[in-house]
């Protein structure tokens, strides 16, 4: 495989399907908050995806303050609008969301977004971001080894859930939906960790080291 081969293989597996900007009127002050926001955000997309008869996609909500931007960001913004690749709906509003939505293919298209949502978490300098997905949970009283058990999604005892995962620097606070005949069931199960504690190949980008855990 050539240099070209790589790159076009490499372009196929960006994950990113659209990135869009919505206002928001006031600012989100709090991880709790922020929680909340990706909560309603994931319910609102799910049930949108089951109306149009649409897999789920992965979803980066992360907090705007045009006021806190990097020049960086304000020139992937100029040029990303002109591609047509960002939708900036504030129309100059100070606060909004980022939305990064994703269709992921691999494990490659996956660790692609890692440093992507970091660097955009600098450029906002965003103090928490949102995760949502859908995805296989394993219940069992062992712990579960990916090595020795297999993929989530091929074992006999998954659980499909939508996962609401938000972060800030000295936390982790987790959402899961179980889900049933593409319906959302139950109450959902809540639970905070430490920062230092993963929960998840995207929990807390800011943690200093960069090992996170497949999913």
């Amino acid at each position: 495989m050539d240099f070209d081969e790589i790159k076009e293989e490499l372009m196929n597996q960006l994950p990113i399907r659209h990135t869009r900007i919505l206002p928001l009127k006031n600012p989100i002050e709090s991880v709790n908050e922020m929680h909340s926001l990706g909560c309603w955000t994931a319910i609102d997309l799910f049930q949108f995806s089951k109306e149009t008869k649409r897999d789920t996609p992965a979803l980066f909500l992360l907090p705007f303050d045009r006021t806190l931007i990097t020049e960086r960001f304000k020139e992937f913004l100029k040029h990303g609008e002109k591609a047509d690749l960002v939708i900036d709906e504030t129309k100059g509003n100070r606060y909004g969301t980022l939305h990064i939505v994703c269709e992921f293919t691999s494990d490659l298209s996956k660790d692609m977004m890692i440093p992507i949502v970091k660097g955009m978490l600098k450029d906002l300098n965003a103090p928490y971001y949102s995760f949502v997905s859908e995805t296989w949970v394993v219940k069992q009283k062992k712990p579960y080894n990916r090595e020795m058990d297999g993929k989530p999604s091929d074992h006999p005892d998954r659980q499909e859930k939508l996962i609401v995962c938000t972060s800030d620097p000295t936390q982790n606070i987790m959402t899961m939906k179980d889900i049933a005949d593409g319906k959302l069931t139950g109450d959902g199960d809540y639970q905070t960790t430490k920062a230092d504690i993963s929960v998840g190949r995207f929990s807390n980008f800011f943690r200093d080291d960069t090992e996170h855990t497949r999913h």
